[in-house]
């Protein structure tokens, strides 16, 4: 079978119907592909379209229940201001008084500020007399004191998967006299029920799911909440706050199209799903379609292209027997054949080939002759040989080389001067100057016999032809030994000069004037973050170097006269930055192409002490706080600003209450050990902009930016509050302190620390005098006294 596959591609009409062919089935692949591959892309273009509108649609209905929900619980909870005795002594009946709210919760319930259930609508429900004081929703209300939508959870009394909407409930004086609470049955088709079932075409679907990681919606969810499966991209960027449509793979293996959004009144995500073999249903029913159209037209063509080919190519089989006709001595005529232009071409190339070869080989002995005459003269040796190897003609200069005359040489084999080790290879170059006809130069070596020496040569060899056959090559030799002689000299000194530079800790860079690598000792791979040879690479294309925070180019280097011990930070090739200290040094040449040495030094430790060094003389050591002197500097940089902000800078100072009896009683290192950790509460409820500082001893500072006095108050109530919980246990016997905070904000006509300074410590002062333990706001009357805080 082979065979008669080979037989009939032996005929170059076979050949041709095979090409075309070819050529039809590659357009018709490629033209099926780019409509799929188009086609594909529109729909899923359409259908990122559409899970988006979907994703949307779900995320704003699911959002417009939540914010009804929410606005009005507010609203009620706004409406129940009383005294705390008046709620709780008629909590049912108020409870039943709020028609409003049971259509839209499963239940409410009336909390009292212990965690206890007063009341339940319906008043039938389960819960009355619970503690649920434990429960997440209840703590955050009583923390935050504003209306807050639940984290979801099971409830106790139903075991139902709940979100709760709790409200805080006040008395006029702003007190928290209980909670408001109502659940929502997360499977009620009100809310989310109807989402399990909705379907996206056939098999698409949608879920939700929370970003604390619990599932809402799936269709292979039980009724208890579930766990988002860890490792998913999908899930981590949902709950990471992003929104799209992006592909994602399926258990079977497939993949599907998901569109995911985030909803607004709670931290919730909603995906849309659907698999990608739905979507692209409709362009495989048309791959399928095109596949046998294209095979229909094939088996139409086949037979049609032979029959075409072979009229075409008649003229060739006559042209192919007069040439043999002619080449017999059967035809003196000149070839004459039909057919198309280029087969008529043909014809008369072969016919004005034949007359001009008698021409040209009269013509090539002319030349033969002055190329004897030329060769005796040149100093460069030249050797001829016929086809065979056969040495015909060596002028003066190889004789010279080789220590032999002409007479001597002319019929050898020109493979005897070759030095034994080189023959195989010179022979089977020679070789392919033969049939291919191309030039071939190499290096090689000959023997002198004369002197008992190996000599290297550069050649050069061409064949020797006419039209129709070879007749041999010509050589043209030079000697090089001395050249390669001082080659080696040059290579042993490079490795050497190499060797040197690969010992060293710096990186050593050679470019040229545009910047291309000529040299890169090892430890230069390190700074520019690559494994393979620099070498040819422009060096400014693999690294950046900043400068003070400036990009500094090749150009900015090519300006300098020499740069010695510059500071820079190199990016290199990994991304990664690294601290250096370069030095760069130009190498003048005589034909203005300069070139440029850059010596990389690793400069990270240096600076790390700097920075260290730095760190210390602006730091407290036993507290790691800001220390007075920084302190200060950053009050006078405020000062500086207050124009600039819209609500005022606020400097806090904090004196510790019962401090000396700790380092009295319990020694300097608990004493050490309370400093520390009150520096710990500081630092964890400020904000990240806010300075804190020991000012000394048991004295603390803290400088809040744009602040305002009233946020900075909660804050300091937050910090005493802390303090004043702090316990240290040592041998028994309990260990404490308490806080008397000053306030004052920084006004515009201050001009001077000590004047902000002297405000905030009186503060501070008045607190202490009034019983210690409370904050105090420089220059305001008392509003609300309460044992917590005092205004003077």
């Amino acid at each position: 079978m082979i065979k008669g596959i080979r037989r009939w591609f032996d005929s170059l009409k076979n050949r041709a119907v095979g090409v075309v062919v070819l050529l039809v089935v590659l357009i018709v692949f490629l033209a099926t592909l780019v409509s799929i591959s188009a086609g594909q892309a529109e729909l899923e273009s359409q259908a990122r379209v559409q899970l988006a509108t979907h994703a949307d649609l779900i995320a704003g209905d699911v959002d417009a229940k939540l914010a009804e929900r929410f606005d009005a619980m507010t609203r009620v909870a706004g409406n129940l201001t009383m005294e705390e005795e008046s709620l709780l002594s008629r909590a049912q009946p108020i409870l039943n008084r709020q028609a409003a709210l049971v259509s839209l919760f499963h239940r409410l319930y009336l909390i009292d500020p212990s965690g206890i259930i007063q009341a339940t609508l319906p008043e039938a429900g389960i819960g009355r007399g619970l503690d649920v004081s434990d429960r997440r929703f209840f703590q955050m209300t009583g923390q935050q004191m504003t209306t807050l939508i639940s984290e979801p959870f099971v409830s106790r009394d139903e075991g139902i998967p709940i979100v709760a909407i709790t409200a805080p409930l006040f008395n006029h004086e702003k007190k928290l006299i209980g909670i408001l609470a109502g659940t929502i049955n997360l499977d009620e088709r009100s809310f989310l029920g109807d989402l399990k079932s909705l379907k996206i075409g056939d098999t698409g679907f949608v879920g939700m799911g929370t970003r604390s990681g619990f599932v809402l919606i799936h269709p292979r969810q039980e009724n208890q909440l579930g766990q988002l499966s860890d490792g998913n991209p999908l899930h981590e960027a949902a709950r990471e706050g992003e929104e799209g449509v992006t592909l994602a793979p399926m258990a079977n293996g497939q993949q599907r199209l998901v569109a995911y959004r985030q909803l607004n009144e709670a931290p919730w995500f909603v995906t849309v799903s659907l698999p990608t073999r739905e979507a692209f249903e409709p362009i495989r029913k048309l791959s399928n379609v095109m596949f046998w159209v294209a095979v229909g037209l094939l088996l139409l063509f086949i037979p049609l292209s032979l029959r075409l080919f072979s009229k075409l190519l008649n003229p060739l089989q006559q042209l192919t027997d007069q040439i043999k006709a002619r080449h017999m001595g059967l035809r003196d005529a000149p070839i004459e054949v039909g057919g198309g232009h280029e087969i008529r071409e043909l014809v008369t190339t072969f016919n004005q080939v034949r007359e001009e070869r008698e021409a040209a080989r009269v013509e090539m002995e002319q030349q033969e002759a002055y190329f004897r005459s030329l060769s005796e003269r040149s100093p460069i040796g030249i050797v001829q040989t016929d086809v065979l190897g056969r040495i015909e003609f060596v002028n003066p200069a190889l004789e010279a080389i080789l220590g032999q005359p002409l007479e001597r040489l002319r019929g050898q084999h020109y493979l005897q001067g070759i030095y034994r080790e080189d023959r195989a290879q010179v022979l089977k170059d020679r070789s392919r100057v033969l049939y291919s006809g191309e030039v071939f130069q190499g290096q090689y070596r000959l023997y002198d016999i004369r002197t008992d020496r190996v000599i290297w040569v550069a050649s050069m060899t061409a064949p020797i032809e006419t039209p129709d056959r070879s007749l041999g090559t010509i050589t043209v030799v030079r000697d090089i030994t001395h050249e390669l002689e001082i080659e080696a000299e040059l290579r042993v000194a490079r490795t050497r000069a190499e060797r040197i530079l690969g010992v060293l800790d710096e990186g050593v860079i050679l470019t040229d004037s545009l910047g291309f690598i000529s040299f890169a000792n090892p430890p230069s791979q390190v700074f520019i973050g690559t494994h393979a040879s620099p070498v040819g690479s422009n060096l400014f294309d693999i690294v950046q170097v900043a400068v003070d925070g400036e990009p500094w180019g090749f150009g900015e280097f090519r300006e300098q006269p020499q740069v010695t011990g510059l500071d820079a930070v190199l990016t290199n090739a990994r991304g990664d930055s690294l601290e250096v200290e370069l030095t760069m040094l130009r190498l003048e040449s005589e034909q203005g192409a300069d070139q440029f040495v850059f010596v990389l030094r690793d400069d990270s430790e240096r600076r790390r002490q700097e920075a260290q060094l730095s760190w210390d003389a602006s730091h407290d050591p036993l507290t790691r706080l800001v220390n007075r002197r920084a302190f200060s500097t950053s009050l006078g940089n405020q000062l500086l600003q207050t124009a600039e902000h819209s609500n005022p800078t606020v400097l806090m100072v904090i004196d510790l209450d019962h401090f000396k009896p700790v380092n009295d009683n319990g020694g300097h290192l608990l004493g050490d050990e309370l400093l520390r950790h009150i520096a710990d509460i500081l630092r964890s409820r400020v904000r990240q902009s806010d300075v804190v500082a020991r000012l000394g001893g048991d004295e603390f500072g803290v400088i809040l930016p744009a602040c305002g006095l009233d946020r900075a108050q909660s804050i300091a109530e937050s910090l005493r509050a802390g303090i004043e919980a702090l316990v240290l246990e040592q041998d028994g016997r309990h260990y404490g302190v308490t806080a008397s905070i000053g306030l004052t904000d920084v006004r515009t006509d201050d001009t001077t620390n000590k004047t902000v300074m002297a405000r905030a410590d009186e503060a501070a002062y008045t607190a202490k005098a009034r019983g210690r333990n409370r904050v105090v706001v420089y220059g305001e009357e008392a509003m609300a006294p309460s044992p917590e805080t005092v205004r003077t």
